[in-house]
């Protein structure tokens, strides 16, 4: 009879614990089989801009860029033939661009195979970056550095160097046979970056169904 009940107990316990651990999973992303068009991105409200200029990323069909809701963060979607080539290849050329190193010397931090960089290490001053510059006649120049382009000049003098160059790109994510690749914001941590991507998969996985 006691027997009987340690074995009763054991298996109430083995299914107590069996239901947290399937109730924990819930909180973890995991990729569907579906198949996408980038029109299925869009229609999500990714609004697609323009492809890579260096980076190449073979057996993909797509690989552009562009600004995803709510915050108009950037974000690049790979896309595959199929969701196998997405795990395969997809995987590689994610880890490739978000590829991370940990300064030791200089000011560089990123992979070989990273195409977009972006200025981190101001504490005081928010993006986009100054630089400045001394033209021919010898009058300073300002120029606003954003996503790796000068885009705009200002009259007032400001130098600053950049203290560490990192990728953009800093979170993949895998869905379908799609690619996605976040841009970490400013005043985010890469969990924050991570929940963002998985929302825009949740998403266009909804949009497919």
């Amino acid at each position: 009879m006691k027997n009987y009940r340690l074995i009763l107990f054991l298996i109430i316990l083995s299914s107590i614990f069996i239901a947290c651990g399937g109730s924990s999973s819930n909180n973890e992303f995991v990729s569907s089989d579906n198949v996408y068009e980038m029109t299925d991105a869009t229609s999500a409200g990714w609004k697609m801009k323009k492809g890579f200029e260096i980076a190449e990323f073979p057996n993909s069909t797509d690989a552009r860029w562009g600004f995803a809701p709510p915050n108009g963060r950037e974000v690049a979607i790979i896309r595959y033939p199929s969701v196998d080539l997405a795990n395969s290849d997809g995987l590689q050329a994610a880890q490739e661009q978000t590829e991370y190193i940990e300064p030791i010397e200089g000011i560089k931090a990123y992979g070989d195979k990273v195409e977009k960089t972006a200025c981190r290490g101001f504490a005081d001053y928010p993006p986009p970056y100054k630089l400045s510059d001394n033209d021919s006649i010898g009058l300073n120049k300002i120029y606003l550095l954003n996503k790796n382009t000068f885009v705009e000049e200002t009259d007032f003098p400001f130098s600053a160097d950049c203290p560490r160059r990192e990728p953009f790109y800093r979170v993949y994510l895998l869905e379908g046979n799609l690619v996605f690749l976040g841009e970490l914001m400013r005043k985010e941590d890469l969990n924050m970056l991570e929940t963002a991507l998985r929302e825009l998969a949740y998403k266009i996985r909804e949009g497919k169904e």
